[in-house]
């Protein structure tokens, strides 16, 4: 039986995360903060022997999988970057302010935002109020984000070897997905930028053992 250690890291901060922007499929480069919480990640991570490293295809993760690159002590293969590993797509409301776009989300149900909604009615129903407030029904569904999941385990599943140790770079939302269907506590538990969480992926089971691990700069 195939048993693969899958290290999840969020990407560093981005200039749209400074301004609280809703940062799906819209990109922006890592701040000076970003950058560094790569770097501290890279450091807590450096003495762990990747084998290989994968990212989300936006450059965010991608900046982030170079920086803390730079500070393994040993060098994993590269897996081409995958777009299975995207952060969630919020339809209309990318790029817009994240706090106003919930409570626009939430006003309907007479809550007042995001995690109101997760509180009252779970991550899977908050993720179909978006796509329904979506004036063009393309924000992603719970539902959706976890196919999308199942495919990228999928695919590292094919890449690597028996007991191979993987490096993953990608996103907050995408992985708080992860986290809800594994029935970790998500209500104000939000992945930090450089966090790092991890999977042992099975041929027949996917756990999480650790979430939302975060580093001391």
């Amino acid at each position: 039986m195939t048993e693969i250690t899958i290290y999840v890291v969020r990407h560093g901060e981005t200039i749209l995360n400074s301004f609280d922007r809703m940062q799906g499929w819209v990109d922006s480069d890592l701040t000076a903060k970003g950058r560094q919480q790569a770097l501290s990640t890279g450091q807590h991570l450096r003495d762990i022997p990747f084998d290989y490293v994968c990212s989300s295809d936006l450059n965010r993760a991608i900046q982030t999988r170079d920086l803390i690159l730079s500070q393994l002590a040993t060098q994993p293969q590269i897996i081409t970057p995958n777009r299975t590993f995207r952060e969630v797509f919020f339809g209309y409301y990318e790029g817009l302010n994240a706090p106003a776009t919930w409570r626009e989300v939430a006003q309907a149900s007479g809550y007042g935002g995001q995690e109101d909604l997760i509180s009252h009615f779970g991550f899977p129903k908050t993720r179909q109020m978006m796509h329904d407030t979506d004036p063009a029904k393309m924000a992603e569904t719970y539902d959706q984000v976890i196919a999308r999941w199942r495919h990228g385990f999928e695919v590292l599943h094919a890449a690597c070897p028996d007991h191979a140790t993987v490096l993953l770079i990608t996103h907050g939302t995408f992985i708080r997905t992860l986290a809800d269907h594994q029935g970790i506590d998500i209500v104000g538990n939000f992945p930090g930028n450089g966090s790092v969480s991890i999977v042992k992926e099975t041929d027949d089971a996917v756990n999480l053992i650790s979430y939302n691990q975060t580093i001391d700069d």
